[in-house]
């Protein structure tokens, strides 16, 4: 990439951007078009601003130059239900993955007002019983020896405030989508079930018996695996930026320090976390040892 030009914008990756590469050469603007997970990046020099290369794309959209360009004239809620329809086509597992934590949702908020359903009850890691206002739980064997070993996974599906799930869907969103558009959609599945086990397991050997939910260790999972494979391969990266990455670690860090208990944050599922990006590693670790095929688009 030449070092003078910039990323002056990101375009879905299943928008066709041949047509509008024409009308920019015929602009006389200097560009590169490059794939950086599921996003086209468009490059450009400094020669032009960034209203006027938004204008350009406007006018080639208008023009309709390129399969599946919405027109100009096509109302705003179109446009929209365009693209729900595109994302839904191309990442229907991310997507379902998520309205199976929006369903699950009145079951955490209610649980942190103290009201236990039976639903919320037999999504925890072990089984438990309200007597009074103490809450006794059963141990993990005598759990797993009754046959309930969705339990192993299901707390990831609970959160407990709006800050907790929006934070952890819009990055599951944001990583989850991306590796299963490269990698496919067993690689999503596998990942995300064995990362939402790691993390619920090294939260209970971290902390033992708790009330714990979310999918902050499958986000942790996430992480780990896209980490290693934009580490050490060569494959098309996942177009996440290095500093998210140490962000991440670093908030876990941060989180086995106990500032943010100090802080009266609330406290973090720390053994989830690590869990999660222990889990996300040893999946990309094995990946590249077995040559997995990723190079699907």
């Amino acid at each position: 990439m030449d070092k003078h030009l910039y990323a002056a914008m990101q375009l879905p990756s299943d928008l066709d951007l041949r047509g509008f590469s024409e009308l920019l050469v015929a602009s006389g603007v200097e560009h590169r078009i490059t794939i950086q997970g599921v996003e086209q990046v468009i490059w450009v020099g400094t020669d032009i601003e960034h209203d006027q290369l938004v204008s350009l794309f406007q006018q080639w959209q208008g023009q309709n130059r390129s399969p599946g360009v919405t027109p100009n004239n096509t109302a705003g809620l179109d446009m929209l239900w365009h693209r729900l329809r595109a994302n839904a086509t191309r990442f229907p597992l991310t997507i379902s993955l998520l309205l199976f934590n929006l369903v699950a949702f009145p079951l955490g908020l209610a649980a942190s007002d103290g009201e236990y359903s039976e639903m919320f009850q037999s999504m925890m890691l072990v089984a438990f019983e309200i007597r009074g206002d103490r809450i006794y739980f059963a141990d993990l064997e005598y759990t797993l020896s009754s046959g309930q070993y969705w339990r192993l996974i299901s707390p990831m599906l609970i959160h407990f405030g709006w800050l907790h799930i929006t934070f952890n869907l819009l990055w599951i969103w944001e990583i989850g989508r991306r590796i299963e558009f490269l990698h496919g959609a067993s690689v999503f599945i596998l990942l995300t079930l064995f990362s939402g086990l790691m993390a619920n397991m090294g939260q209970y050997w971290l902390a033992g018996v708790s009330l714990f939910g979310g999918m902050s260790g499958v986000l942790f999972g996430f992480i780990g695996y896209c980490m290693v494979w934009d580490t050490f391969s060569s494959a098309r990266r996942f177009g996440i930026a290095r500093p998210i990455y140490i962000g991440m670690l670093v908030f876990l860090g941060i989180g086995f320090s106990g500032v943010f208990d100090f802080l009266g944050l609330g406290k973090l599922a720390n053994g989830a976390h690590l869990g999660g990006v222990i889990a996300g590693v040893m999946m990309g670790s094995l990946g590249l040892l077995l040559k997995l095929d990723v190079n699907r688009n």
